[in-house]
């Protein structure tokens, strides 16, 4: 089998328990000589401040291919896009397009994005996921608030506490704030830090607790394209059901170790308790607890071995300084942080392990890692830990917090002589990772054959209708290539994939027809516009028998499941004729262009939906009934052309979308906007943006579509046009964009054209 691991991280630069046991999974199932081998591919995060943005490295670790795309956050510019990450996604997703795997197992999505599930069930591979932690429910990752307190989550009502107000920060003022901090200018990051303080003084805890909701929500949908959850722990699993997994898709399951790493370890004797901690020096592990509890202890008959190093706590320094003076104790070993491959030879030179943490753990990789060392745990009486930990047979539970219950509990160990030889007598081998690969692999193959004999979720039933796509292009062959590949890569591949070239006649057509493979160029021989070269497209497809066709204009790049979410739409809404996804801009990949489009037919007044709102903040979160749809990427189906049928060409170039998702709903057909399917678009790369041609255009058809439209009465036409001349002049007048003599100009000839019923070219 071919076999996708998904993780946030990858040894040896992430050492964590989850990254650590995705190594070893991946090793296990790829090493040589263990039947039968798989051919193992690891899709991870890299995190190198010298690396671009989003690069993408390739290593190999031993039989193990890993594939890191670099994100250092650098550009996120909202909370969404912490977890939601359009354009990584993107670029994961033509990584698992091109491994081709038969099935794909998720360990962990931080720092990659949440549309990884989608888009891999869009591809027809079946996912498994573990649940390694809450993160999915807590964007903290493990149900522990500000306060140091274990939480309940976000489900009544949402968190405010724990989102800073400032991670809701318009784009353009984290940008500022980002330009401002790395500046060299003496105060601009201390002004850049006053403008944030501001911000989140004026934010109010509602909207923060409204975006903990949609990211509730976003994660609960996300959950739905997983086939199958593996839950280490109970405490795991009920969590999740009351997240809202059924439980016929959730299975406990235990993970393996790399037993091997511990064998020939010796501990050799001392005259005192070796007491061991490994964990980082964070408030939710409280290592705190254990030095409060040794130090009322005999230091002369302990030491205390810390493994580990101190980090920011979602950015909070402070809980380091305040046990600092606690690790400079005479009986404290201050160990620092140790790789995977040296914590063998670590915990064989400790007698016991302490595991204090206060948060709801899951299943801690480390007593795995302390069982397989024969090293006897004791730990808080919580979650996972009080799953693994057998009180009084492989080792000890105390009260969670309790600093006295952890120092009545070594103070055992320290004065009944034959406790820790029994409690190490009492541990169970663990595991191990062959074990667990064997079991994993089974899975892998159930799911694959169920995916291979039954139509996957996005092909449910009835089957997924066929499409085809008509990319239009006026001398942008370079935009037009790169909406292609967005196709061509995408989950569900159009066929055929048609580009117009629009009597471009600067070389655009052989450009593209060589660099281009199984795409069909079609040449207008002259500029017909925007509708008549979609006419175009449109006509060839006629014979093609597609079920549905989509348009696409040349400066827009679809994410990789955007097509398929459109396809499940158009199954789910057979009434609907036109389907369209959420328009992102391409320079503010995070703010909304257009979230469809509202026209009041008596004022001719037109708005895009949502324009210039981070996408976190978009509403209804389902497909929902729009006015209209930009033509910049636009899904229809062939029934609506038959009866409503083609662009109406007078129009040339903007406002014919808008025409004909009206004619399409009086012919009786939805026109929905579906927000999970996601392009980005540039806009004005044939036209250009500072042209006064598309102030002609804009005004010239904003008039003529009115009279299509709008009431014919002759007071409320006049009306109606002097307010779309005005809505156009003060446009000008505004603008950066426009040359304020040649716009004005050209709204002047817009109106003077329109009123002589002269449509077409200009």
């Amino acid at each position: 089998m071919r076999i996708l691991l998904i993780a946030h991280g990858y040894p040896p630069a992430a050492a964590g328990g989850t990254e650590v046991y995705t190594r070893e999974l991946a090793r296990a199932l790829a090493t040589p000589g263990t039947p039968p081998r798989d051919e193992v591919i690891v899709l991870t995060r890299d995190a190198d401040p010298c690396r671009p943005e989003y690069s993408v490295s390739r290593r190999a670790d031993g039989p193990v291919r890993v594939v890191g795309i670099n994100n250092t956050f650098q550009a996120c510019v909202s909370f969404e896009d912490s977890y939601a990450n359009p354009a990584l996604l993107q670029i994961a997703m033509r990584e698992i397009a091109a491994a081709a795997p038969d099935v794909v197992h998720v360990q962990h999505l931080t720092c990659l994005s949440t549309g990884l599930p989608a888009g891999a069930a869009a591809l027809g591979v079946p996912v498994v996921m573990t649940l390694n932690d809450y993160w999915m429910i807590c964007h903290r990752g493990q149900l522990f608030d500000l306060n140091r307190e274990s939480c309940d989550g976000p489900f009544d009502g949402g968190c405010s506490t724990c989102l800073p107000p400032g991670a809701l920060a318009p784009p353009a003022v984290v940008r500022a704030g980002r330009v401002a901090r790395a500046s060299a200018i003496p105060g601009l990051s201390v002004v850049a830090h006053h403008a944030t303080s501001v911000f989140e003084l004026f934010t109010p805890a509602a909207s923060t607790k409204e975006a903990t909701l949609q990211r509730l929500r976003h994660m609960q949908a996300a959950a739905a394209h997983v086939d199958l959850f593996l839950a280490p722990s109970a405490t795991l699993e009920e969590r999740f059901i009351r997240f809202g997994l059924p439980r016929h898709k959730l299975r406990r399951c235990g993970q393996g170790i790399n037993l091997g790493r511990f064998a020939g370890q010796r501990r050799p004797p001392a005259g005192v308790l070796r007491i061991g901690y490994a964990g980082g020096i964070i408030p939710s592990k409280a290592p705190h607890l254990l030095l409060d509890a040794a130090s009322g202890l005999d230091p002369s008959r302990i030491s205390v071995d810390v493994i580990g190093q101190a980090s920011p706590f979602h950015g909070d320094d402070d809980y380091a300084r305040e046990v600092s003076f606690l690790l400079t104790r005479p009986f404290v070993r201050r160990i620092g942080g140790v790789p995977p491959d040296r914590m063998p030879g670590a915990l064989s030179s400790v007698d016991v392990l302490v595991v204090p943490s206060v948060w709801i753990e899951n299943a801690p990789f480390i007593i795995h890692e302390a069982f397989a060392a024969q090293v006897p745990v004791v730990a808080a009486k919580l979650g996972g830990m009080a799953e693994m930990v057998r009180d009084g047979i492989d080792g000890l539970l105390f009260e969670p917090g309790d600093a006295g219950a952890l120092r009545a509990a070594l103070a055992r160990i320290l004065d009944e002589p034959e406790l820790l030889a029994r409690l190490r007598h009492g541990i169970r081998p663990p595991l191990s990772i062959e074990e667990d690969g064997a079991a994993l692999r089974e899975i892998y193959r159930s799911l694959a054959r169920s995916s291979h004999t039954e139509p996957h979720r996005v092909d449910a039933a009835p089957a997924r209708p066929r499409v085809g796509a008509v990319v239009l292009n006026h001398r942008t062959p370079e935009q037009a290539w790169l909406a292609v590949r967005s196709l061509q890569t995408s989950a569900a591949v159009p066929d055929p994939i048609l580009v117009v070239d629009n009597g471009s006649g600067d070389g655009s057509v052989e450009w593209l027809r060589a660099g281009l493979k199984d795409v069909r160029v079609v040449v207008t021989g002259s500029n017909l516009g925007f509708s008549g070269g979609c006419n175009a497209g449109l006509r060839a497809l006629a014979d093609r028998r597609v079920e549905l066709a989509l348009l696409v204009n040349s400066d827009v790049v679809l994410r990789p499941d955007a097509i398929a979410v459109l396809l499940q739409a158009a199954l789910d809404h057979p009434e609907a004729g036109v389907l369209a996804p959420v328009l992102l801009s391409r320079e503010e990949p995070d703010q909304i262009a257009s979230a469809g489009i509202s026209f009041h037919p008596a004022s001719g007044r037109m708005r895009h939906r949502g324009a210039g709102r981070p996408l976190s903040l978009l509403q209804p979160s389902t497909p929902h009934d729009v006015d209209a749809v930009s033509g910049a990427v636009m899904l229809v189906r062939t029934e609506v052309l038959q009866r409503v049928g083609l662009l109406e060409e007078k129009f040339f170039f903007s406002f014919e979308d808008i025409d004909y998702c009206l004619r399409a709903r009086q012919a009786g057909f939805r026109i929905l906007c579906v927000p999970d399917a996601i392009a980005y678009h540039e806009g004005g790369r044939s036209i250009g943006r500072r042209s006064s041609r598309r102030v002609y255009f804009a005004t010239r058809n904003h008039l003529y579509l009115a009279n299509r439209a709008g009431p014919s009465a002759t007071f409320t036409s006049i009306a109606r046009a002097g307010l779309i001349v005005g809505l156009n002049a003060a446009y000008v007048v505004r603008s950066r964009d426009v040359p304020l003599v040649g716009g004005l100009a050209a709204v002047a000839r817009g109106t003077w054209d329109h009123a002589r019923g002269r449509y077409g070219s200009d």
